[in-house]
C-alpha cells in the first residue's frame, strides 16, 4: 500500500479477494455472477497484504471496512491483470467510496441481486447464516450446508460435506450398507473398503467387492486364490477348500488351505506306487513287475523262473517252473510241481521225460531197486525196464516220469503201465502213455 487515501484512513480493516479469470470489474466492484473468490486476505487498514497468487489471469478486489468484523464497507477498488509465475506484482488501487447503501453492500455480486440490496455480512465463528446457507470467503451468506441440520429436510442427502457446502448420502464408508462404499461425491456405491471392511458376515472385501471366499472358485479362502484347474472336470469351492471333481485317473489329496496355492488334482491315482486312492499302499505283487492301468493293481510282467497260473493279481506270478510251450503252467492253469528222485534227477509235472535212465530211476522210487528186461517183449530195440508187480507177479510192470498227477504212484514221482502186454524203453519221441 502507498500513501492512505482518505477511505483507507477511514477504514480499520482491509480485504484483498483474489477471483479466478471468469470474474470481470464493473468500477470498483465485481460484476454480477462471478464465483467465490478463490483467495482473501485480511489485515489491519494501513499494514502492507502479503498474498501468493498463482499465475493467470485474475480480478483483484481490495476492500476497506470501518470496523475490525468487516461489517461497514466504506471503500473498495477492482482491477483485471495477469499475474506472472516467481515475479512480483505491484498494483496501484484507488479505492472508490461505497454506495449509500451502506453496510453490506454486495460488492462481490455473488448473489445476483440489486447492489442496492445486498445479503447481510456474516461470520464465520460461529456461522451466523440462516439454515441452508452458510458465510462464504466474501463475507456474505451463500447458498449451502454448514452442519448436518441444514440437510434435514433431504433423507436421501441426510449429511453435510461442509468442505463444499454440500448435502450427501455419506461422509465415509460406515455411514454406508453393508456391501456398499461411500464415493469421492459423496454416495454410496456398489464396493467396500479393505482397511474397514463393511461387508456381510462370512464375505471377504477383495478389490472393492464383497466376495464370498467359502464358495467363490476366483478367491477361495482368501482374496485373489484362484482354484487351480490341473487334471480337473468340473471345479469347485466349498468352506474356503478347493473341491473339485478330478479328470479320470486323477485325485485331489492335498487340499492346501489359504492362503496356500490350489495344486488342484495333484495325484495320480493309475500309478502302482498309489493305485486307486488317495493313500493308497503301492502295488507289490509276488515275483512281479506292477501295473495300475485303471485304478488296480495288476500283473505287467513275471518275474524269470515264475508263471501267472490262476490269473489273480493279488497272488502274483505265482507259479515258478519252466515254459514248455503252455505259457508255464499245467492244464486248467494250474502249477507245476517240481519233483526230485533220489538219483539225482528232477522233474516238474507237465513235463514229461522219456529216457531209459529216467525209466530206470522212477522204478527204483517205487521200489523196484532190481528192474530187468526181456520179459515182455524181444530185440535190443525193445529193452524193457521191469519190475516184477507185487499185486500181479506175471504182470509187466513199466516205469516213466507222469504228466499227470492222478496216475502217479504212492511216491508222486513215478508212472507205471500194466496196461500193455508189452513194455518198452520209452525215448524222447514217444508220446506219454495213457
Amino acid at each position: 500500500m502507498g500513501q492512505m487515501s482518505d477511505v483507507l484512513s477511514r477504514a480499520q480493516m482491509v480485504r484483498l479477494d483474489v477471483y479466478d479469470a471468469s470474474a470481470h470489474c464493473d468500477g470498483a466492484r465485481v460484476a454480477d455472477g462471478a464465483p467465490p473468490p478463490a483467495l482473501s486476505k485480511v489485515s489491519v487498514a494501513g499494514q502492507p497484504i502479503k498474498l501468493d497468487v498463482p499465475a493467470g489471469h485474475h480480478v483483484l478486489l481490495l476492500s476497506a471496512f470501518a470496523d475490525a468484523n468487516g461489517a461497514t464497507l466504506v471503500g473498495s477498488a477492482c482491477i483485471e491483470t495477469d499475474v506472472r509465475a516467481n515475479q512480483p506484482a505491484c498494483f496501484n488501487l484507488t479505492l472508490a467510496d461505497a454506495p449509500d447503501a451502506g453496510a453490506g453492500d454486495d460488492l462481490a455480486g455473488i448473489d445476483g441481486g440489486d447492489d442496492d440490496m445486498a445479503a447481510p455480512r456474516c461470520t464465520t465463528a460461529p456461522d451466523d447464516c440462516p439454515t441452508g446457507t452458510y458465510c462464504a470467503a466474501d463475507g456474505n451468506c451463500a447458498a449451502g450446508c454448514k452442519a448436518d441440520p441444514d440437510c434435514a429436510a433431504t433423507p436421501a442427502t441426510p449429511l453435510c460435506h461442509t468442505a463444499d457446502h454440500r448435502c450427501v448420502e455419506c461422509l465415509d464408508s460406515t455411514q454406508c450398507p453393508l456391501g456398499k462404499e461411500c464415493s469421492a461425491s459423496g454416495t454410496c456405491v456398489t464396493g467396500c473398503v479393505a482397511a474397514a471392511p463393511n461387508c456381510p458376515t462370512g464375505d471377504q472385501c477383495c478389490s472393492s467387492e464383497c466376495i464370498d471366499v467359502s464358495t467363490d472358485l476366483s478367491s477361495c479362502g482368501s482374496c485373489g486364490r484362484a482354484c487351480s484347474s490341473a487334471h480337473v472336470n468340473t471345479p469347485g469351492c466349498n468352506n474356503k477348500l478347493c473341491a473339485p471333481t478330478c479328470a479320470s485317473g486323477w485325485a485331489d489329496c492335498n487340499h492346501p488351505v489359504a492362503p496356500n496355492s490350489d495344486d488342484g488334482c495333484e495325484t495320480n491315482i493309475y500309478d502302482p506306487a498309489h493305485c486307486g486312492a488317495c493313500g493308497a499302499a503301492a502295488c507289490n505283487l509276488a515275483h512281479a513287475t506292477s501295473d495300475c492301468p485303471a485304478g488296480s493293481c495288476t500283473v505287467k510282467a513275471c518275474s524269470a523262473g515264475y508263471f501267472d497260473c490262476d490269473g489273480k493279481a493279488s497272488t502274483g506270478c505265482e507259479c515258478p517252473g519252466v515254459d514248455s510251450g503252455a505259457g508255464g503252467c499245467c492244464p486248467g492253469n494250474k502249477c507245476q510241481t517240481a519233483h526230485t528222485d533220489g538219483f539225482g534227477h528232477s522233474f516238474y509235472d507237465c513235463e514229461p521225460s522219456y529216457s531209459e535212465t529216467l525209466a530206470r530211476d522212477a522204478a527204483k522210487a517205487a521200489g523196484y531197486a532190481n528192474p530187468f528186461g526181456n520179459t515182455c517183449g524181444t530185440g535190443n530195440s525193445e529193452k524193457v525196464i521191469c519190475g516184477q508187480s507185487m499185486t500181479a507177479p506175471m504182470s509187466c510192470t513199466c516205469w516213466t516220469w507222469s504228466d499227470s498227477a492222478s496216475m502217479n504212484n504212492a511216491t508222486g514221482r513215478a508212472r507205471q503201465n500194466t496196461a500193455n502186454s508189452t513194455c518198452y524203453c520209452p525215448s524222447s519221441g514217444d508220446q506219454p502213455w495213457n
